[in-house]
């Protein structure tokens, strides 16, 4: 009976070859390998044709799948290779790690010890890198290209694996580190699966784990001794499946707690060990002409050159990734490594895009949605895709419908673009999948087997939970275009009851914008646009009847966030076109106007309003002009006044002769002490112009043109104007 510890770096493409020829060498009876013992289930997948790495066996808690773990493989990860070596010559495989069961209950109870202690700065890196002193010792800055030229690139004997324990026994003696409580557990169950598999007869047990363990599974203790380690553990359930991955997600550290920076050149290792860089900068080449990057042949030529002198100089057998990026930066850009960034996205990273079988247990909801994908002619991927969608198609509005679900689950897989044109049938997305939103999807699952039942469910609950008007608003805003009518009428009801219960103008208002939006708009999808109205029509007439006394008694920092409010609900209002909310409206804002106590800010922007509407005569206008920039008040109350009037109005001063004579009568007559109180405040008013807006007014200015009233109406042809009033009117949608 004989026990063979192959030590492996995961995900690298030179172990798996020593793995490989190991096991060939073996011929073992049984395999055993680092890993959670609840994914051996999911292991005869491996096998299967449409299993396309990289993909990760996910491991989650069915009650809290927010305590998950990812393990991840690669078609060049020595685990990987070992499992379908073992499957296909029928050799029993299990895996030995600590059951995650115990783990997540151990995270869970806040377990002392389950992250590293060390002793000094160095001990910490040590146990992450344990490869870190060896490089040292060779000469090399980084351990990833330490071992990269050992092991990943260099053909090595049979006897590496004997070398590997020997390195890291001495490194474990002579460099001790504070005991982990959580790593002991691990290897003290990876010790137990071995004791099983000997009690069971095996004869030819061949282990396959992370170098750094296999010292502590060499030197076996007593069995009691592990046992009584491993006695009265917590545990919880747990269940597994698998899910494709992404190569820039190889980068992470999750499950075995190691991650590879280079996935891509790892992979091009694997395929094509003897290439000595030729094949690889001919990539690079081909990547750079992709992009518009000028390369010729001449170019590579030179580059393979270049990484094999380097390669030469630090005594290597071969270039690596490091000669090689070298190389490249030299030759191809000319000593600039911006456009490194290019060849490390699509090369040295990849985007490899895994693919899991049809079929592959998983839970309801998530089967669910993959059935949707392939009906709705969706492509799940890593790359960032825009889908821009026609809403009077049927496949293209149920695309949306589905992604807006799903956006109310909280999985985020699209993006929602600014459309020009509200109102219209189009819709543009922004598309990228990435493995963690099957996470927040697996968080879902108990609230429905379905996309649509677990919107809907989830919206309802959501909405219950919500207990302020503004924080139920945007909800119904987002759901309107799930299409979850009953689950909409729920949330409906909700928010007419908080809607009832508020008296908060602010409030009211940030409710009220995204309410006459969903009426205006909402008819693109068949909304039921009846209730939307009666609660917006609740909202609406409570922010009438509240608005006037809110305006008075406030600083001026209350009175800038109000007025923008008001801006934004009077154009709304105009939106709506409804003539009785208008006049409603219409009425709040000469209330507002008409009261002295109203801030000076909020006063001004009624006023502007209203002259838009033309509701206010010149006489009456020019008569508020001259009762708010009377030499009477406060500076700073008319330098108020003029900016709520003039904010974003700069065509009013450049084109409205009434105006600009009030408001430069009211500067020029100023004192110079006053006039340097009231600038900062005008600057204020002035700073929000565009430059183009701004030379026109100061040429004005400069001309120093100041037309009368009477002389502004002696120029007008009323009967012209009377003929072009209305069309304007209309465009303006006054």
């Amino acid at each position: 009976m004989s026990v063979h510890l192959l030590g492996i770096r995961h995900h690298g493409p030179g172990s798996s070859r020593h793995v490989l020829a190991a096991l060939a060498s073996i011929q073992p009876d049984m395999i055993l390998i680092e890993g959670p013992p609840e994914g051996e289930a999911m292991l005869s997948w491996v096998a299967h044709e449409d299993m396309q790495p990289p993909v990760a066996l996910l491991a989650y808690v069915p009650d809290n799948p927010r305590q998950a773990a990812f393990y991840p493989f690669t078609v060049h990860s020595p685990e990987w290779n070992a499992i379908r070596y073992g499957l296909e010559n029928k050799v029993p495989v299990r895996f030995i790690d600590m059951p995650l069961g115990h783990s997540f209950a151990l995270d869970e109870a806040g377990f002392p010890d389950r992250k590293p202690q060390p002793q000094d700065g160095s001990s910490e890196d040590l146990r992450r890198h344990p490869m870190a002193h060896f490089a040292e010792i060779a000469g090399f800055d980084d351990e990833e290209e330490w071992w990269e030229h050992q092991f990943e690139t260099a053909h090595q004997p049979e006897e590496v694996f004997e070398a590997v324990a020997q390195a890291m026994t001495a490194l474990r003696h002579n460099r001790p580190l504070r005991r982990d409580r959580n790593e002991d557990l691990r290897e003290a169950f990876m010790r137990k699966s071995i004791r099983i598999a000997q009690k069971e007869q095996y004869q030819r047990i061949t282990v396959i784990c992370g170098a750094w363990h296999v010292p502590a599974l060499q030197d076996m203790p007593k069995a009691k001794d592990d046992n009584a380690l491993l006695k009265n553990l917590p545990k919880t359930k747990v269940e597994t499946t698998w899910i494709p991955w992404t190569n820039d997600r190889m980068a992470f550290e999750s499950g075995y707690g190691a991650g590879v920076e280079s996935p891509g050149w790892y992979r091009h290792n694997w395929e094509f060990p003897d290439d000595h860089g030729t094949r690889w900068l001919s990539h690079t080449a081909r990547v750079f002409r992709e992009n518009r990057v000028d390369i010729s042949s001449a170019h590579i030529i030179e580059a393979v050159r270049l990484a094999h002198a380097l390669a030469g100089l630090r005594m290597l057998p071969r270039p690596g990734l490091k000669e090689l990026n070298e190389a490249t930066v030299a030759v191809m850009c000319m000593g600039d490594d911006t456009l490194m960034k290019l060849i490390r996205r699509e090369l040295i990273v990849g985007k490899a895009f895994g693919q899991v079988p049809e079929g592959t247990p998983q839970v309801p909801l998530q089967r669910n949605l993959d059935q949707l994908i392939r009906k709705l002619r969706l492509k799940v991927n890593n790359d960032v895709k825009t889908l821009k969608l026609d809403l009077r198609e049927e496949n293209d509005l149920q695309k949306s419908i589905l992604l807006h679900r799903l956006l109310l689950l909280g999985v985020d897989w699209g993006d929602p673009e600014a459309v020009s044109g509200k109102g219209t049938f189009k819709e543009e997305w922004t598309l990228r999948w990435y493995p963690e939103l099957t996470i927040k999807l697996l968080e879902k699952a108990p609230w429905g087997n379905t996309v649509a039942e677990a919107a809907g469910k989830y919206l309802e609950n959501r909405a219950a939970t919500c207990n302020r008007l503004d924080e139920i608003t945007p909800l119904v805003q987002a759901a309107i275009p799930a299409d979850l009518p009953a689950s909409l009428a729920a949330t409906m009801r909700r928010m007419d009851e908080l809607a009832a219960g508020t008296s908060d103008i602010l409030m009211l208002m940030n409710a009220f914008t995204p309410l006459a939006q969903v009426s205006r708009y909402g008819n693109v999808r068949n909304t039921d646009r009846d209730t939307i109205d009666l609660i917006l029509r609740t909202v609406f007439y409570r922010i009438v009847a509240g608005l006037p006394p809110s305006c008075a008694g406030i600083d001026d920092d209350q009175a800038v966030t109000l007025s923008e409010k008001i801006r934004e609900v009077n154009q709304n209002i105009l939106m709506l076109e409804s003539i009785e909310l208008k006049d409603a409206w219409t009425d709040a804002l000469r209330a507002i106007f008409a009261a002295d106590r109203s801030a000076a800010l909020i006063q001004g922007y009624c006023c502007k309003a209203l002259y838009d509407a033309r509701l206010l005569d010149m006489d009456a206008i020019f008569t508020a002009f001259a009762r708010a920039l009377s030499v009477n008040n406060e500076p700073a109350w008319s330098a108020n006044w003029l900016e709520g009037f003039l904010k974003d109005a700069a065509t009013v001063l450049i084109l409205d002769d009434t105006i600009w004579h009030v408001v430069n009568e009211w500067v020029t007559t100023l004192d110079e002490e006053v006039f340097l109180q009231v600038v900062p405040l005008l600057r204020r008013t002035f700073a929000n112009f565009t430059n183009v807006e701004k030379r026109k007014i100061a040429s004005r200015a400069k001309e120093g043109r100041s037309v009368t009233k009477g002389i502004q109406k002696q120029e007008i042809d009323e009967a012209r104007a009377q003929q072009v009033l209305p069309l304007l009117e209309m465009l303006m949608g006054l």
